[in-house]
């Protein structure tokens, strides 16, 4: 997975929207994340498509969240954006002239990454732009009760061993993913 600039300044500005809890315009959330007018313009653009942002128009008009933050997920947010939250050749199609896959139908990658892409959703459909106004200690014991409880293999010396050839060693009970 790997967010884009757009994606996370979207959550950025949703997060804004929500700490305020009122409209802002473009120009009060630009300079309150510190970032271009343009940048804020072009985010606001694809939310308010998505149906994250509404725009209000006229003399008092600005932005707000079309949704309660207790209620609007970090899965909607960042899907806002088009893309799945986990990109990959096993959930797209081949683009305009590439050949087709040579493993379609037989690949044992495939079950794997649809399996991260499903934890990465139910995490990040259980975390909502409330929570993420919360403190950062917080936030993390929140995240940290949704993961997952996979065990990973063990030598005889005790720390889980690195079998991938990342070259992480995890050291103890707390690293288990």
């Amino acid at each position: 997975m790997k967010l884009t600039k757009l994606e996370e300044q979207g959550l950025r500005l949703a997060m804004c929207l929500a700490r305020h809890a009122g409209q802002l315009t473009l120009a009060e959330m630009a300079a309150r994340e510190g970032m271009s007018e343009a940048l804020v313009a072009s985010v606001l653009h694809k939310l308010r498509h998505a149906g994250v942002v509404k725009a209000v128009r006229g003399r008092y008009g600005g932005y707000e969240l079309e949704h309660d933050p207790e209620t609007l997920t970090v899965a909607q947010v960042l899907t806002s954006f088009g893309r799945p939250l986990l990109f990959g050749c096993f959930n797209q199609p081949p683009a305009d002239g590439d050949p087709p896959c040579v493993h379609a139908g037989e690949c044992g990658l495939r079950p794997v990454w649809e399996e991260l892409e499903d934890q990465i959703a139910r995490v990040l459909s259980n975390i909502t732009v409330a929570d993420l106004l919360n403190r950062e200690d917080q936030v993390r014991q929140q995240v940290t009760k949704l993961r997952p409880t996979i065990e990973l293999p063990r030598d005889d010396a005790g720390p889980l061993v690195d079998r991938c050839g990342c070259g992480y060693v995890f050291e103890d009970e707390a690293d288990v993913i």
